[in-house]
């Protein structure tokens, strides 16, 4: 019985902590559902300058064609090539998706998206996963690297 009640005591000083470990935790995914939101807005827009700000000075993105970007700049380079072509007047969507928390300001955020009316020679861009690397800096939210890929069709038989 005394054992009980020690572990219950134990329990019950314990769970202030998970309480407050949850409102944060619940409050940066929502930051970082924050950052995709917008992104969406400046996409939508056809604003490279806004898209790349998302991301951290240091981040990097791989495009599903393989191009690779390296800092903001290169980013925001990127992004305006695509949407001076194939994405230009277009939207993105995100999916809910899943948010893992590594440590307290790192996250790994996985979704789907989708970009209807992407045109241009190669529609493979439509749609697909992103997995993206996600730190917090100075109480902001920044994509360190990201990783749109699309799924391969499964073999034709």
């Amino acid at each position: 019985m005394k054992r009980f009640l020690v572990v219950s005591l134990l329990l019950l000083l314990a769970l202030p902590g998970s309480v407050a470990k949850m409102k944060a935790q619940a409050k940066d995914e929502a930051g970082i559902r924050k950052v995709f939101a917008e992104f969406a807005e400046a996409w939508a827009k056809d604003d490279a300058k806004g898209m790349a700000s998302y991301w951290a000075a240091d981040g990097d993105l791989i495009n599903p064609q393989g191009k690779r970007a390296n800092g903001r700049a290169e980013i925001e380079a990127l992004l305006a090539d695509e949407h001076a072509t194939m994405f230009k007047g277009t939207q993105i969507t995100f999916g809910e998706g899943t948010i893992h928390f590594v440590k307290p300001d790192v996250a790994v955020f996985t979704t789907t998206y989708e970009v209807p009316g992407a045109h241009g020679p190669d529609m493979i861009a439509k749609g697909g996963l992103l997995t993206a690397v996600m730190v917090k800096k100075n109480g902001k939210w920044w994509t360190l690297s990201a990783r749109p890929m699309v799924p391969l069709p499964p073999p034709q038989q």
